[in-house]
């Protein structure tokens, strides 16, 4: 059996999502809302450096593994917030399908980022 030790679930962060609203006008806007309603305990870790060259220019991607309890609904539509820094979730990856824990491929969202890539 997969076990999460809870002692390694060291930070405190926030699932977030977008929702769509109206204004009394009729034009949309989108705000960035808690998708769970608290806060919940993870672990946060460099997962890898990826380096690619990207139109005459050297860039580089760091890729963060966020590893929460397992719960469902969450999905790669939605965002993560730690201390101000908000991350893409690029990928969820529930290990051995166990429904113990999830891990959340993120990177850092950068101002002016969609959801979709």
């Amino acid at each position: 059996m997969i076990n999460v030790e809870i002692g390694s679930l060291d930070k405190r962060i926030n699932i977030m999502e977008y929702q769509d609203s109206t204004d009394e006008h009729g034009f949309t806007h989108q705000n960035l809302i808690d998708a769970i309603g608290n806060a919940i305990w993870a672990r946060i870790e460099p997962a890898r450096g990826k380096t690619y060259y990207e139109q005459y220019k050297d860039k580089v991607e760091f890729v963060t593994k966020v590893t929460i309890r397992y719960r469902k609904g969450i999905t790669a539509d939605m965002l993560v917030q730690y201390k101000g820094i908000i991350y893409k979730i690029m990928s969820v990856v529930d290990p051995y399908e166990a429904h113990v824990k999830l891990e959340l491929m993120c990177n850092i969202k950068e101002r002016g980022d969609s959801n979709e890539d």
